[in-house]
């Protein structure tokens, strides 16, 4: 996936550097590719590692629609039903789709939208 982009960096960053590496989960070929890199590293794990469990306390439901109006219709009914306090994490599958589904929900719901386009500062 992205090990020649890393490897494009690393290439023309400094040998003397401080490297963080964050990941949401850690197979054999990220963790070779972390361990070629980094240089006494130390790692801090949250949960069980060995185990790709969702938290229980969180809901997964996943809707396939075909179209954009079962997509508007499954959001409908989805902030129909929630109770105050809930949290929603939508996935798009571009960032233009994130940025113009976000302009929609603001209009509506208190909302934030997240991908690689944005400043950290947003």
């Amino acid at each position: 996936g992205f090990e020649p982009q890393i490897r494009k960096i690393v290439a023309v960053v400094p040998p003397t550097r401080q490297t963080l590496f964050y990941t949401a989960t850690w197979p054999r070929q990220v963790r070779a590719l972390a361990y070629e890199f980094l240089r006494n590293p130390v790692q801090v794990e949250v949960g069980d590692v060995n185990s790709l469990n969702a938290n229980k306390d969180i809901t997964q439901i996943v809707h396939i629609v075909d179209n954009q109006q079962q997509k508007q219709q499954i959001l409908n009914q989805i902030f129909g039903t929630l109770e105050a306090g809930s949290r929603v994490i939508i996935f798009t599958s571009t960032k233009r789709m994130c940025d113009q589904l976000g302009m929609q929900l603001m209009r509506v719901i208190g909302c934030g939208v997240i991908h690689g386009d944005k400043d950290q500062r947003e």
